[in-house]
């Protein structure tokens, strides 16, 4: 094995900003396309397509996103080039994945037609696999750069800051872009921002940090291996039910301001402020808890305390506990802050460390497909939780005058919730920390 020298602080910060351009884009998607589709804002032009629809085709962009994950990460894996494993990829997905951010946002008809449900179905499946293809590689470098555990919570928490400045940026400042430029606006400028981030990675070297020695596994050997891998899969469950749940919320986010609270779109912007203020303020906190007591204990506080706070949002806009609705509002996305600050950064530090178990199984170094093999499930899942999003919104209602589609959002929620805290209640930290060791 080649001798890699340990990245330093610089180095760390420059690899977190990759994460703040892709969360970007990706945040202002996820928060704004479904809004733009089912509602139309801009002037004089009808809703493009029913809430239901929309939840559809969006669950066969993140399916087709889903089988690219593995394919992807198994190339990465694989890949031998004189920049490395990793950032070829990286370089050459960028500006597409910037580029049809923006086209998405400009369907061919201004009304419903079938032909905008064709035009977002291809876009979106391009999207995600661009998306992909970035992403894959990029996760698939944290465990190579960093290699104990303090070095690897480190590293995830400078990505989850970075994550959040892209998040805070495309969900604060989002609102206030669409009321100064309206929504193209707003989707330009975003794209420009986010592909600036996306590229200051580049300026760390993979082959001077990293050991980039190709695996060789086949594609179905591959992914039949990472997921014989016990403490992973446990892991997986838990991961993948906190971000069902929490892209339900963010889905729903907009219309729990607008129909909820009655309020408009621009002050949406102040409710996810709240809630990722609060992620931010608790990260010192949550790295050192991480290394002093392990990741188990706080990824298992975060999906509890995410079980009990998402039924309150059914009763958002009602006057309870002698607080105005704008305040209880307020409150309850302050206590969905931290847990969310817990999931943006524990979680990539535990498949760092259960990818090491590897070495066991085949012997090879493959932290891409862990991440590949992670993001099939979780990509499934987000489709889905569109899909619940629009069944809900069109059978119960997302109007002021019928608004249980939209209260039930977080109760159901909820329930997944609970099974990802029964399944990773079961995580072997220990086993996986002594292997280690």
């Amino acid at each position: 094995m080649l001798t890699v020298k340990q990245l330093p602080l610089w180095g760390k910060i420059i690899y977190g900003s990759g994460s703040g351009g892709f969360s970007l884009i990706d945040r202002v998607l996820i928060t704004w396309l479904f809004y733009y589709y089912i509602t139309s804002p801009l002037e004089g032009v009808e809703a493009l397509m029913p809430p239901f629809a929309f939840g559809i085709i969006m669950f066969l962009g993140r399916a087709i996103d889903a089988v690219a994950d593995p394919v992807i990460a198994r190339w990465s894996d694989n890949y031998s080039g004189r920049m490395g494993r990793r950032m070829p990829f990286m370089l050459f997905s960028g500006v597409a994945y910037a580029a049809v951010f923006v086209f998405l946002f400009y369907p061919p008809v201004a009304e419903n037609s079938p032909l905008n449900s064709v035009y977002l179905a291809v876009m979106l499946a391009l999207y995600f696999t661009l998306f992909t293809a970035y992403v894959g590689p990029y996760l698939a470098l944290l465990p190579e750069l960093a290699r104990t555990l303090q070095d690897r919570v480190d590293l995830a928490t400078f990505r989850a800051v970075f994550m959040l400045l892209g998040i805070g940026i495309a969900l604060i400042g989002s609102g206030i872009l669409i009321g100064m430029f309206d929504f193209h606006g707003m989707v330009w400028i975003m794209a420009a921002l986010g592909l600036i981030l996306l590229y200051l990675p580049f300026a760390i070297k993979e082959k001077e940090y990293a050991d980039s020695e190709p695996a060789t596994l086949g594609l179905v050997e591959a992914l039949k291996t990472t997921y014989q891998n016990k403490p992973f899969l446990i892991y997986l469950v838990g991961n993948v039910t906190f971000w069902l749940g929490f892209n339900i919320i963010t889905l729903n986010l907009p219309l729990y301001v607008t129909v909820l609270l009655k309020g408009t779109e621009e002050q949406t912007s102040i409710y996810f402020g709240i809630a990722f203020g609060v992620a931010l303020l608790f990260f010192p906190i949550i790295n050192i808890a991480s290394k002093r007591i392990g990741l188990k204990p706080v990824m298992m506080f975060a999906l509890i305390a995410f079980m009990i706070l998402l039924p309150l949002f059914y009763i958002m806009g009602q006057p309870v506990f002698g607080l105005t609705p704008e305040l209880f509002g307020y409150i309850l996305l302050g206590l969905v802050g931290l847990p969310v600050g817990v999931i943006l950064i524990v979680p990539d530090a535990i498949v760092a460390e259960v990818s090491d178990l590897e070495g066991k199984l085949s012997g090879q170094k493959r932290e891409a497909m862990y991440f590949g093999a992670q993001g099939f499930v979780l990509k499934l899942a987000l489709g889905l939780s569109t899909v619940i999003s629009g069944a809900l919104l069109q059978l119960f209602g997302s109007t002021v005058a019928q608004p249980l589609g939209v209260q039930l959002t977080g109760p159901v929620s909820a329930l997944f919730i609970l099974i990802g805290v029964i399944v990773f209640s079961r995580y072997p930290e220990k086993e996986v920390r002594a292997y280690r060791r």
